[in-house]
């Protein structure tokens, strides 16, 4: 479908929305099934807040799964619970007034539901303590106990393969539903962009190309799809695994280097778990500098209808999303259905004082339209056996245009599909727990271009997958249950890219993964035998072997240990490898290619001063593409943290500080380049000073024989770019190949600090996030010195802080953000030009009208006004790349946007 500049035409969706809603506005689901908790004294301090925040902090603090769905604390505010007490007694008080029942199972965990009784009249909350087993006071299990129990048990958190266990050795965090909502983040990718820890380099929308990741091209123009990725400590959007409900997804972009967040429905996600620190011995090579986890809702019961607008205060660049929620519950099992609508429109660089110098037409923002459905449906096949399907499908196109200095237009028209499929099911034997699952997932993109030299592309992408896993406590030490799991893995990847308008295979290959894995819980001190000075001791070992049929085995284990000096100190650390062979799509890939061109006219463009005079005017053959003999890319990475809480009287406070270092080894990228100065620049540093690039990357004077050996390598549909003879050339420069470099190592800080303080009319809450980086090196190769690329132009900054000031009471919730970015340099170079800091500030309101209207209308409606960017504070200038569309901004440390006003209405029924 041909996209409308300005706005993307949004009816077909919006129509479809209302259908959606008129058909199941006519069915009236049915109440949820009841149960209940469990034991031992535990220091709990939970302020005031959201249902779903407070129930999500009594779980982390009592080490205790709960389940509870939506629908459930939709609108609710829970009490505030303080002191020293069982579980059974907090959450009792937690939830203390409410028409609210829980029951314990026998694994202690806990599920909270509506009782049935409170439809016709409310009654106070109850704990439930009726039995949850024929062996606990010789009450029978009921079909709804176990179907509330299978739930329960299928909840596993990010970074473990053990039920019932948090892997507390390592640095993970859960951001709920509400965490997502009071953000203001109307996507996936917005909410991503607010986490200091991710960096906005790598390959995202908006970005043409980066000068310093070759990666980042391939989203967009002849090959890219537009996409949006997570890119956690700025290691490259392929170091980063993102999961849906803990299964891969198929990549995305020209090369296939990383997946697509933008393809998922932000109305659908329950929770997003982000664990940042290595993860290859749970899920495999390609989780080297974190896992991000979203989970989506699949336990909801009613029904849910949201509507959002927002737009920019200065020119033109607004949003729309719709979504609709149904879901229903029996007593062996429930469905849900997802639908969401968005629709965005371009962002000029006219629009925007510090871009008008580019040549127009020019996109900043692209258009775009999605439209999105998610369903799933777990039922109860005996007792003992629960199986559930899980159906995912997105649609996007999308449209920008780019016009070069040159006068030439790219006028890109991606069109996407994604499909995911997960079908699988729990056996419970005794207390094991035999998971079986298989998985398909593939993307489809067809990236287009109408403008000055027109082509058309299909790049397909697709993983199946299968898993068998069992877990359960294997004995018991004074400390507690050892708990383990085991299981295999088999995965087949294939990846193609074909360029329709040409007949031409750009790239087309295939993989196998066959892996086996294992984990340990050894809790070696718990409660039961605590000692002075350690309260917990506990060890979480886990290994995973595989194999590819391509860059052959590995085995990667991991370590971590927690001990808990104190009940509200816990110090933790971890050690762990990982193997990462090159995507798919740079496989064999034809891309090869040489631009035939002059020094001087480089050196002019640039500003570049020549390293000799003999050079200056000299013709240079620049290599682009992608190396011959890729190894695969190998890391080592180790944290060290703490978690420490305390509460006094109506006040509590959180701090969670982790060291992290990551050493990359082999990592594909071009060569770095000295004080962050670009690629063209190679020759004349070479000439200065030889030894500050790896050997070979300039040549200087090549022979015929060695020109003639260079361009034997070409596979690129356009081999030779430009006019001049390739052997009237005087310099060869490889520094923009893709090769494996030596290393690259990030290492810094991150730091978590929570305050909340209850008074009479409410509760505030003051916080903190924080990323600060020692150090970002690139090494190009083992005789080369380290390049530290931390606070350049186009690089990660040494700090980000995200600050917040959140007041909650009844329905009424507000939260203000400040955003901080520091300042930096365009390279290390002395004299080098200074990029001014940036700060900016998110503000959002929200109200549940039921609160002050007892109309049954205003009964689960709620208002948001969230208002990014308040003061619409413009970005720090920055020179310009018209090559790669940046004009007058860096686009991986700020966003053209400005102030974005946007207004929500959501309604539970």
């Amino acid at each position: 479908m041909h996209l409308k500049r300005n706005s993307v035409n949004g009816r077909s969706g919006l129509l479809a929305a209302v259908s959606v809603l008129a058909v199941l506005a006519c069915q009236s689901p049915p109440a949820m099934a009841e149960t209940g908790p469990a034991r031992e004294v535990v220091t709990f301090s939970i302020p005031e807040q959201p249902l779903s925040q407070a129930i999500a902090e009594f779980s982390r603090q009592s080490r205790i799964n709960v389940l509870v769905p939506s629908s459930v604390t939709a609108g609710r505010t829970s009490r505030a619970v303080t002191g020293e007490m069982t579980p059974d007694a907090a959450l009792e008080a937690l939830l203390e007034g409410s028409t609210l029942q829980i029951r314990r199972q026998k694994d202690g965990a806990y599920l909270v539901s509506q009782v049935q009784e409170a439809r016709e009249e409310a009654r106070p909350f109850q704990l439930d303590r009726a039995p949850a087993a024929a062996d606990e006071g010789g009450g029978r299990r009921t079909t709804s106990d176990v179907n509330d129990e299978r739930r329960l048990e299928q909840i596993t958190v990010t970074g473990t393969n053990i039920r019932g266990i948090a892997p507390d050795s390592s640095p993970a965090k859960i951001f709920t539903r509400d965490d997502i909502l009071v953000t203001g983040a109307s996507t996936a990718q917005d909410f991503v962009r607010t986490l200091p820890a991710n960096f906005g380099g790598g390959s995202n929308a908006g970005q043409a190309g980066l000068p310093n990741d070759t990666n980042a091209g391939f989203n967009s123009g002849m090959s890219g799809s537009l996409g949006s990725s997570v890119n956690l400590r700025g290691l490259g959007s392929d170091a980063t695994l993102v999961l849906l409900n803990g299964h891969r997804l198929a990549p995305s972009s020209g090369i296939g280097d990383f997946v697509d967040i933008s393809m998922i429905p932000a109305s659908a996600i329950e929770r997003v778990e982000v664990l940042t620190d290595g993860a290859s011995s749970i899920y495999g090579g390609d989780a080297v500098a974190g896992v991000v986890n979203f989970v989506l809702r699949e336990d909801f019961d009613g029904l849910e209808a949201s509507l959002r607008h927002g737009s920019v205060t200065r020119g033109s660049f607004d949003e729309t999303r719709a979504s609709l929620t149904a879901g229903r519950a029996w007593g062996s099992g429930n469905g849900m259905l997802v639908y969401e609508y968005f629709s965005q429109s371009n962002l000029s660089s006219a629009d925007r004082t510090f871009s008008r110098s580019a040549p127009q037409p020019n996109d900043l923002m692209p258009s775009q339209e999605r439209q999105s459905i998610l369903a799933s449906v777990r039922q109860d096949l005996t007792p003992d056996l629960e199986a559930y399907l899980d159906v995912f499908y997105s649609a996007r196109e999308a449209e920008q245009l780019f016009a070069r200095t040159s006068g030439a237009l790219n006028w890109s028209q991606p069109s996407s599909e994604n499909l995911n499929l997960a079908a699988g099911g729990t056996w419970t034997i005794g207390d094991w727990y035999l998971d079986a699952s298989g998985t398909y997932s593939e993307l489809s993109s067809e990236p287009n271009d109408l403008g000055t030299f027109p082509s058309a592309s299909k790049v397909d992408s697709s993983i199946w997958s299968g898993d068998i896993k069992g877990s359960g406590s294997l004995f018991s030490l004074p400390g507690g249950e050892v708990k383990l799991a085991v299981g295999a893995h088999y995965r087949s990847e294939d990846f193609s890219n074909f360029r329709t308008s040409t007949n031409t295979q750009l790239r087309k290959a295939g993989r196998d993964v066959y892996a086996a894995y294992a984990e340990a819980f050894i809790p070696l001190i718990g409660e039961a035998n605590a000692l002075p000075g350690i309260r917990r001791l506990e060890l979480n070992l886990s290994g995973r072997v595989e194999d590819y049929s391509d860059f052959g085995s590995t085995a990667d284990p991991k370590a971590g240990i927690l001990w808990a000096p104190a009940e509200n100190l816990k110090l933790r650390g971890s050690y762990s490898t990982s193997f990462n062979p090159p995507p798919l799509g740079r496989v064999g890939a034809a891309d090869r290619f040489v631009n035939v061109s002059n020094m001087a006219t480089w050196n002019a463009a640039y500003g570049l001063t020549p390293g000799d005079p003999s050079i200056a005017n000299g013709v240079v053959l620049i290599l682009g593409g992608t190396g011959t003999d890729l190894r695969p890319e190998t890391s080592e990475a180790l944290t060290l943290g703490a978690d420490y809480t305390v509460s006094r009287g109506p006040h509590q406070l959180a701090l969670t500080p982790t060291y992290f270092d990551i050493r990359f080894d082999g990592r594909l990228s071009s060569t770095p380049i000295p004080d962050g100065r670009v690629f063209v620049d190679a020759p004349n540093i070479a000439f200065l000073s030889p030894g500050l690039l790896p050997a070979g990357t300039v040549t200087f004077n090549p022979t015929a024989d060695e020109i003639r050996a260079l361009l034997a390598t070409l596979n690129g549909a356009t081999p030779v770019i430009g006019a001049i003879d390739p052997y009237q050339a005087t310099i060869i420069n490889r520094a923009l190949e893709v090769r494996n470099l030596a290393r690259t190592r990030v290492s810094g800080l991150d730091l978590s600090a929570d305050y909340s303080f209850q008074a009479d009319k409410g509760t505030f809450v003051l916080g903190a996030d924080v990323t600060y980086l020692t150090g970002f090196e690139q090494q190009g190769a083992a005789t080369t010195p380290a390049v530290d690329q931390v606070n350049t132009l186009y690089n990660p900054v040494d700090l980000k802080v995200r600050g917040r000031i959140g007041y909650a009471s009844g329905g009424l919730q507000a939260n203000l953000f400040v955003n901080y970015t520091d300042a930096y340099r365009i390279d290390n170079a002395p004299g080098s030009a200074r990029i001014d800091a940036w700060t900016t500030a998110d503000l959002t309101l929200s109200y549940e009208l039921e609160e002050a209207i007892s109309a049954a209308l205003a009964r689960g409606l709620t208002l948001r006004l969230s208002v990014t960017n308040l003061f619409d504070s413009e970005p720090p200038q920055v020179p310009s790349a018209p090559d790669y569309g940046i004009f007058g901004y860096d686009a991986t440390n700020a966003s053209p946007i400005g102030r974005f006003v946007s207004v929500e209405v959501s309604k539970s029924f």
